[in-house]
């Protein structure tokens, strides 16, 4: 779509061979190829990974999510870490049927599961992206798990690919964050939670802050 001109040009169509129902959003890699997931299609139907190029447009798929091995059926978007790879996340899939953090380079084309998300431990079922902070760390959330079953804040290191769960969502601060954290010019992480809040249960807006490892509901959704 161009912003200038308001002109809209359809450059792709989705079929179930190369990927189907795209769920997150596009990312520019420093190489100048978009990046992006679907939740189905591939070779497996369990989604793909796909890199397009908008000046050539050429669409190139790289990898098919199988299932235990890599991950299943993302439903969020990639993000470029300070390494250059990026990392993203799956819904399903991995050991546990829970989800994964996957690592992917796009110039080696190799896709590596870091994690398996297992359910009351770490979470499971994110929907959304990781988010760098400036601490280098990667912090993110899941739909589900937990000890509460209401998702989890937690902290990925990409180098040492230790997982740290930071916190449980109980219902009354929040539950099933369905989007991505951001961190502010503040240095504090926000984020939503798509229900639950101390009074309204309609969901909430938040502050965590990763160094203090305190969480502050802001606003409760009315």
């Amino acid at each position: 779509f161009d912003i200038i001109t308001n002109t809209y040009t359809k450059k792709f169509d989705f079929v179930p061979a190369t990927g189907s129902f795209p769920s997150g959003s596009l990312i520019q890699h420093t190489d100048g190829n978009l990046y992006g997931m679907t939740n189905h299609g591939g070779a497996n139907s369990l989604g793909t990974l796909f890199q397009y190029n908008p000046i050539t447009d050429v669409y190139t798929k790289k990898i098919d999510f199988s299932g235990v091995t890599n991950g299943s059926n993302p439903l969020g978007e990639l993000m470029q870490a300070s390494d250059g790879n990026l990392y993203g996340m799956t819904s399903t899939g991995g050991l546990n049927n829970k989800g994964t953090i996957f690592q992917y380079n796009p110039s080696t084309n190799i896709l590596t599961k870091k994690f398996d998300f297992d359910g009351t431990n770490s979470g499971s079922t994110p929907y959304a992206a990781l988010t760098q902070a400036t601490d280098g760390m990667l912090y993110g959330m899941t739909y589900d798990g937990g000890s509460n079953s209401y998702g989890v804040i937690f902290q990925f290191d990409p180098l040492t690919a230790i997982f740290t769960k930071k916190m449980d969502f109980v219902g009354t601060n929040g539950g099933a964050p369905m989007g991505s954290l951001i961190q502010a010019s503040d240095g504090k992480l926000y984020g939503m939670t798509y229900y639950g809040g101390a009074i309204l249960g309609n969901g909430i807006l938040f502050q965590y802050d990763p160094l203090t490892n305190i969480f502050v509901e802001k606003s409760e959704f009315d």
